[in-house]
């Protein structure tokens, strides 16, 4: 019985050290993924203000491709003039 406790405790002390494990990844992949969506927007930011001072005529690709991952991300139907003024004013 002394051992069958044993092993049963041991098991519960691994699942919640692999919980703890599992949670902290997991955090940290999040936050890896916000650097890198605030990066992708801070990047956009020299083709957006080209986009809005062309009247939106200037599209360059990696300013298309941070719309589509923006749209992608938030849901939204914004106007790529409404996503470019608002990549602008992002800090």
């Amino acid at each position: 019985m002394k051992k069958i406790l044993f092993v049963l405790v041991t098991a519960m002390s691994m699942n919640a050290m692999a919980l703890e494990i599992t949670t902290s990844v997991k955090i940290t992949q999040a936050n890896q993924a916000d650097t890198a969506y605030k990066q992708l927007i801070f990047d956009a930011q020299p083709d957006a203000g080209i986009f809005v001072a062309s009247g939106g005529k200037e599209l360059r690709p990696q300013l298309a491709k941070t719309f589509e991952v923006v749209r992608h991300v938030n849901r939204t139907n914004a106007t790529d003039m409404e996503l470019a003024i608002a990549i602008l004013e992002y800090k």
